[in-house]
């Protein structure tokens, strides 16, 4: 049995997917089998499975029907034979030819980790200009074994592309959720296992562009107002302590909610949290709260030139 599962699962654009192909072929680390699940209509993926398959240990799988974001995910972990998992997005691409390397160190080393993940390199796939560098502070490592809940208010871990985890953990991701399905599986590992190893190197880029979940995703109030209050209900977020009331405070604002009726209309059917209401009658001042600290880190980080680690500090 290979040591490690990558698990890709594919929706169209064969061109992005090539590019994450090479960068496996790239790769020091060799111990390793490659499922690449495909929810595409036509023949494109499979036809780039079919000239890769000589250079790389793949297996593919064309799903009919489709089955859609993360369920084409959960089934590349079914088929998963490996000791440790990769769900590698795609359009995601690793950077260094040791990255895998670096991710199986570091779940060998760590043996009480549930997952190891790795700063990213978020990129605009029209110009290739770097967005930013994905890095969590010393003060968000301490919370994530302390609190892993505050992954909801801000996602430092980063993208599944650059999470690896132990099959042991027996994880799939929720169905129910696409926006916050990658937080929601970190927070249930962490609670299961509350330790995870951090590398600190960027080993998995990632291209930002209209054809992705995200680009749709946060255009769609009922999908978000569903998602948070869905996590909220599973992991008992107390709305009127922070982080979460900035957080959720923000999104009300954001979206302009105005009434508990909206949370009910987008399908939400669980308690209505404590503090919500007001959080609500309040939007506007999370609001202003969220710009004012947008300008700061503005002018800190790009006017300044301070690193990103000057603003943790």
């Amino acid at each position: 049995m290979p040591k490690l599962s990558v698990c890709i699962p594919a929706y169209k654009e064969p061109a992005l997917l090539e590019k994450a192909l090479q960068a496996l072929e790239t790769q020091t680390f060799r111990d390793y089998e490659l499922i690449l699940t495909d929810d595409t209509p036509d023949d494109s993926v499979r036809q780039l499975a079919e000239q890769w398959q000589s250079r790389l240990p793949l297996r593919y799988q064309a799903n009919r029907p489709a089955l859609g974001t993360p369920e084409n995910w959960n089934s590349g972990i079914r088929l998963a034979q490996g000791a440790y998992i990769l769900i590698h997005h795609h359009d995601d691409w690793l950077l260094r030819p040791d990255s895998l390397a670096l991710f199986v160190q570091a779940l060998d080393e760590q043996p009480d980790a549930v997952f190891a993940f790795a700063n990213t390199d978020i990129r605009r796939l029209s110009t290739d200009e770097r967005i930013r560098l994905n890095r969590p502070s010393e003060t968000q490592l301490t919370q994530l074994r302390t609190e892993p809940e505050v992954l909801i208010t801000a996602d430092f871990v980063g993208v599944p592309s650059t999470v690896m985890f132990r099959k042991s953990a027996g994880l799939f991701f929720d169905s129910q959720l696409k926006w916050l399905v990658d937080v929601d599986f970190y927070v249930r590992a962490l609670r299961q296992q509350p330790q995870a190893a951090y590398i600190p190197q960027a080993l998995v880029g990632v291209a930002i562009h209209e054809k992705q979940v995200t680009a749709s995703v946060t255009k769609n109030k009922n999908l978000l107002l569903f998602e948070y209050f869905t996590v909220a209900k599973k992991f008992n977020l107390d709305l009127r302590q922070e982080p979460y009331a900035g957080a959720y405070g923000y999104w009300f604002w954001r979206l302009n909610v105005q009434s508990v009726d909206e949370i009910r209309a987008a399908g939400f059917r669980g308690p209505i949290p404590a503090g919500t209401e007001a959080l609500i009658r309040n939007r506007r001042k999370f609001g202003i709260r969220h710009w004012y600290i947008k300008t700061v880190m503005f002018v800190k980080y790009r006017l300044l030139g301070l690193k990103r680690k000057d603003l943790h500090e």
